[in-house]
């Protein structure tokens, strides 16, 4: 499972480091799949943050989201619930989750 979560960043990754941060965020496109991986994989997602990328810049656009769930299950879903709301061009996700 943790190829499959790896190769799905390695192919639709950005990363952060031009930020300042060492992480990696994913577009849109594809954040409900590495979700469905998390449950799979079992991992609590935690939060995740949220950027607009502007210019080959990844813009930190605030709407940044936490979870205080601790079964991997639902902290998918409320994850899963919380990016269907978020509207734009251009949106890439970081995830926290917990192994």
């Amino acid at each position: 499972m943790i190829n499959k979560i790896m190769e799905l960043y390695s192919r639709c990754g950005i990363s952060l480091l031009d930020n300042g941060i060492n992480d990696a965020v994913l577009p849109m496109s594809v954040a409900n799949k590495a979700l469905e991986l998390f449950s799979e994989a079992q991992w609590t997602v935690l939060g995740g943050d949220v950027y607009q990328k502007n210019n080959n810049y990844m813009e930190n656009i605030y709407a940044d989201w936490h979870c205080n769930l601790s079964d991997y299950p639902e902290s998918c879903s409320y994850a899963k619930e919380h990016l269907s709301k978020l509207k734009g061009d251009n949106i890439y996700i970081s995830f926290t989750i917990k192994c």
